[in-house]
This record gives C-alpha cells, sequence and structure tokens, in this order.
C-alpha cells in the first residue's frame, strides 16, 4: 500500500491560542559559527556500490517513504537558529518563573502555578522559538522520533 504525503502523520503542534514571541539569543555565538552534522542513517549509494541494493526491497514493503523521511532535508539555517536562542527549562527555572510573578504581583503569593495564570510544570524541556513560534523538546518528543 503506497502512501503520500498527505495521509503521513506529524507530531509537530501548532496551538493557535498563543502569541507569537520573537526570544533572544540566549548564547553570544552567531549562528554562522554553528556547525551542523548532517548524517544519512542509511547510504544507499554506498550499499548499492558495494552490491547490496535494497531499493527493491524496500519498495515492496513500502519503507522507502520511511527512510526518504530518515535521510530527508535538514534546513540547517532553522537548526541554528533553533538552537542560539534554546534554553532548558526544568524544575528551577519553573521556580524562578512563579518567583518572578510573585516580585511583579505580590497578590500571587502562595497561588499555584495555574491560578498565576502559568503552565502547570510537567517535564524538563529545551524551549526556543522559530520566527516566532514556541517550539519545546521533550524526551516524548524525542522518543516518537525514533
Amino acid at each position: 500500500m503506497a502512501s503520500s504525503s498527505s495521509n503521513q502523520r506529524t507530531s509537530m503542534q501548532i496551538s493557535t491560542g498563543e502569541d507569537y514571541q520573537i526570544k533572544g539569543r540566549t548564547m553570544k555565538l552567531k549562528e554562522g559559527h554553528l556547525t551542523v552534522q548532517v548524517e544519512n542513517p542509511v547510504d544507499f549509494v554506498s550499499l548499492a556500490h558495494h552490491d547490496c541494493d535494497l531499493n527493491t526491497y524496500l519498495k515492496y514493503q513500502d519503507f522507502k517513504g520511511y527512510f526518504n523521511m530518515l535521510n530527508g532535508s535538514t534546513y540547517e539555517n532553522l537548526v541554528r537558529y533553533f538552537w542560539v536562542r534554546a534554553k532548558i527549562y526544568y524544575k528551577y527555572a519553573a521556580k524562578v518563573e512563579e518567583d518572578h510573578l510573585v516580585l511583579l504581583n505580590p497578590s500571587h503569593a502562595g497561588k499555584s502555578r495555574e491560578e498565576m495564570g502559568l503552565n502547570k510544570f510537567t517535564r524538563t524541556e529545551i524551549r526556543s522559538n522559530i520566527m516566532g513560534i514556541p517550539i519545546s523538546i521533550t524526551e516524548e518528543v524525542i522518543g516518537k522520533a525514533c
């Protein structure tokens, strides 16, 4: 059964209720100085060169699309943009966020995160944004990608 790009699922979720925010850099390193390591998990050209052509088998078993995705494009500029603005959000950062809000508005003292208008802290995340769209990477996201 052949698959098309229209019926492929993605784990990317975009929340339309949030405002876009352009975030500043979190490191002094310029994007151009970052080296993005692009890998091809399976090198079909090299395999075919050594008389191990798997294309027929993969096509027959409908795995060609999967390997095309694995070996697909890496948008290096977006990767660089993401990482120079990335922050680790963990339990301590959540506490600092709460304390900062209480300093700005003392009436929030003793309230829960939800009562302060903050999201509940559930897990450690790598947070950044690309073109104002917030993006977070969690263990769950990495697990789904693997």
